[in-house]
């Protein structure tokens, strides 16, 4: 028997029990015009893919699920299917792509092409991220940015996401309204002007970033494994998060970033950075030491800092000193 000649029989005899009501196997066979071995395969492997349910003894009798349940259970089950593909895959990849010392020069590169592809592309890279996940957006945008499923799940899984955005993004308002959830659920975002690029980078082990950065970015990219070239990449991020502003979402589920420091306040942090007492600075300044204080009391306050020098580290990161 073929596995067409299977599946026509399958059909045959779900629809005699959807019709006819419960039956036994010699039954079915009678109602469908089977064989009774014919009849017990049909069974076995409705019952397999959650079609059907036997009574026990004595009456064994065969039992249709309702369609809508069956198919419910039906799609369930291919689904996790595919989930188990796709993990079974993306091992495989990880184990090809272990020793970059033994690739090739051609093999360092791949060369995505085609939107569905940059957007598979796009998902493994976050599905690589065992760590982090670094990120730049810029424009062109997805013409319908939704919610970023992959990452939601990746951020469960302990995944961290850094992540820095145009200042043109948000003037897009289904980009922004994701963008909301996306910090909400753990996301670290900034904001900065005049991105180089977009750029996906999953801890050091794989990037994507456009081929070309004249056109879209959707229709050809680049994946880059361990490298020189992913180790500029990685540079290339950190560089831009350093000088960029964070974002955070407000009460009304809005973005906004930090208001930029001050000339004054810098130069007041340069001064005591390099070992200068309050007094000091404060004569620098042509302000009282009380005044001093009350400043780097704020900018602790704005920068979650407990001591001033985590503060002093913070304005490194933000790119203040």
């Amino acid at each position: 028997m073929t596995p067409a000649d299977l599946t026509e029989l399958k059909e045959a005899t779900y629809l005699a029990l959807i019709r006819l009501g419960s039956a036994s196997v010699a039954q079915l066979a009678e109602r469908v015009g089977l064989n009774v071995p014919q009849a017990r395969r049909a069974v076995a492997a409705l019952q397999r893919d959650g079609f059907i349910h036997r009574t026990p003894p004595p009456e064994e009798l065969v039992v249709a699920v309702p369609p809508d349940l069956a198919v419910e259970q039906f799609v369930r089950q291919q689904e996790q299917e595919l989930i188990r593909t796709r993990e079974a895959v993306q091992r495989l990849a990880a184990e090809a792509y272990r020793k970059p010392s033994n690739r090739r020069t051609e093999e360092l590169i791949e060369i995505v092409s085609g939107q569905a592809a940059v957007g598979w592309a796009f998902d493994r890279v976050q599905q690589t991220a065992q760590k982090e996940f670094r990120g730049l957006v810029a424009p062109p945008y997805v013409a319908s940015a939704e919610v970023n499923q992959t990452q939601l799940e990746r951020q469960s899984a302990g995944v961290a996401y850094r992540v820095v955005y145009d200042s043109t993004a948000l003037e897009d308002p289904l980009l922004s309204a994701s963008t909301v959830t996306h910090v909400q659920s753990g996301e670290q975002a900034r904001i900065a002007d005049a991105l180089p690029t977009k750029l996906a980078v999953a801890d050091r082990e794989l990037a994507l970033l456009p081929l070309d950065w004249n056109t879209s970015a959707h229709d050809a990219a680049l994946l880059v494994h361990p490298s020189s070239l992913l180790d500029a990449l990685v540079a290339l991020f950190e560089t831009v998060w350093m000088r960029a502003t964070p974002l955070s979402v407000t009460e009304t589920d809005g973005l906004e970033s930090e208001a930029p420091m001050s000339a004054e306040d810098r130069y007041l942090l340069s001064l005591l950075v390099a070992g200068l007492t309050d007094d000091a600075a404060g004569a620098r300044l042509g302000i009282s030491r009380r005044t001093v204080a009350r400043r780097v009391q704020q900018l602790m306050e704005q920068t979650n800092s407990r001591s001033r020098l985590q503060l002093g580290w913070q304005a490194r990161e933000r790119g203040w000193l």
